[in-house]
């Protein structure tokens, strides 16, 4: 066991700032978030709202022959080429009003990606401290298990000597072979900790590391500016308010429809007829077409109306969704705030503990040694020392945790 933990002494500390860096870099599902950021940046583009023209390029062929596909004086054949283009000059601004819908699209998809991005990142903050915790109740265990060991060999010392009963021998081994099972458990949660991390990290599993279990913890600024910040930087709230823009935009497009639609078109071709099957274009007519078309829709059973008031109703209830988002959000942030503050008392009632648990001990084993406290008290004073370094360990990590939730709630996490 202690050749183990030598060897662990000599592998690289992984601090959480680290964690975060190497996470950005390579963590799967941050990459695929930055890939569908992509593509929605990709999609905000006039092309996609029919907001350019359409150029296209034909040709054909098409033989005739009157008397039945037996070759004779009437076949013919008829050789076409042709560039046509088409755009829609107005069809009451549903064009201007899709293009938006794809820009507010584009700003869903960053938020959205921002937001994934943030999550995992709250994932690798879960899994970090989990380890770091694993990590110092592993220490605190083969502590225990140190102090055991020398309790046993102090019991059969006293007991050569007729100072000791072989009872307070057989306690002694009894809980030492306890703390090894303790150590035994601690060793592979520690472990796997580590191995969970390092998935996170998209590393190899068995990839060795320390980690730093020193905490700092940074004062946030007062809750009403926290509130503030969430409304400007939360991505679920900022996503709410996209997704009523697109609605709004729908509606936009809905009544465009109602209004009359102006559509431009135009081509240039080459013709030829030739007899026989024989296709050439050596001396063709030439064609040249240009219109502009006029058209309002007057009725289509009822579809345009119908899609309108849907619109309608949709937008209704984004505004619903965005009313709800913003007082979760703001019972979110009040909740993460409190939580930290709460934390923060929690570790320092928790540091006072440790302290008295300590002179405990110590005082309970100057005692011990001379004689004057049992076993089990000994043995009680061990435990509790042991179990108020790991409350310790645990309200220090929880407070840190809840600092990350309320960083991610507010925007900063990235940062």
């Amino acid at each position: 066991m202690i050749m183990g933990v030598n060897t662990l002494s000599a592998q690289d500390v992984l601090t959480f700032d680290q964690a975060v860096s190497v996470a950005l870099k390579q963590n799967h599902q941050i990459e695929i978030a930055r890939n569908n950021a992509t593509i929605a940046r990709k999609n905000v583009n006039i092309g996609n709202a029919d907001l350019l023209p359409n150029i296209n390029l034909s040709g054909s062929a098409n033989y005739q022959d009157s008397d039945g596909g037996v070759a004779s004086e009437d076949a013919s054949t008829q050789t076409n080429a042709q560039v046509s283009a088409s755009y829609t000059l107005f069809d009451g601004f549903g064009n201007i009003y899709r293009f938006k819908k794809l820009q507010a699209s584009g700003r869903l998809g960053e938020i959205e990606a921002r937001n994934l991005i943030e999550f995992t990142l709250l994932q690798v903050g879960q899994a970090y401290y989990a380890a770091a915790s694993a990590y110092e109740n592993f220490q605190i265990a083969r502590e225990l298990l140190i102090i055991s060991q020398e309790r046993l060999e102090r019991a059969k010392q006293r007991s050569a000597y007729g100072q000791a009963r072989t009872i307070d021998v057989l306690a002694a081994q009894v809980d030492l072979n306890s703390d090894s099972v303790t150590v035994t458990q601690a060793q592979f949660q520690w472990d796997e900790t580590k191995r969970g991390l390092n998935v996170l990290l998209n590393r190899d599993v068995e990839h060795p590391f320390l980690v730093d279990t020193v905490v700092n913890f940074a004062e946030p600024e007062n809750l009403e500016s926290l509130k503030i910040l969430a409304l400007d930087r939360n991505a679920d709230y900022l996503a709410t308010r996209e997704r009523f823009n697109q609605s709004r935009y729908d509606l936009s497009v809905a009544k465009s429809a109602h209004l009359p639609r102006i559509d431009l078109s135009a081509s240039y071709g080459y013709s030829q007829n030739t007899s026989d099957l024989n296709i050439r274009l050596d001396d063709p007519s030439k064609t040249l077409r240009v219109g502009a078309t006029l058209s309002l829709n007057l009725f289509n059973g009822f579809k345009t109306s119908i899609q309108r008031q849907n619109a309608q109703i949709d937008l209704k209830n984004q505004e619903l969704r965005n009313q709800e988002e913003l007082l979760n959000l703001e019972k979110e942030v009040t909740s993460a705030y409190e939580a930290f503050h709460n934390a923060l008392l929690v570790l320092d009632l928790e540091e006072r503990s440790l302290e008295a648990a300590v002179l405990n001990f110590r005082r309970t084993q100057e005692l011990y040694n001379l004689g004057q406290v049992t076993t089990t008290q000994f043995r009680e004073a061990q435990l509790n020392l042991i179990r108020a370094k790991s409350n310790l360990s645990s309200a220090k990590y929880d407070a840190k945790l809840n600092e990350i939730e309320l960083l991610r709630l507010t925007g900063m996490l990235v940062e």
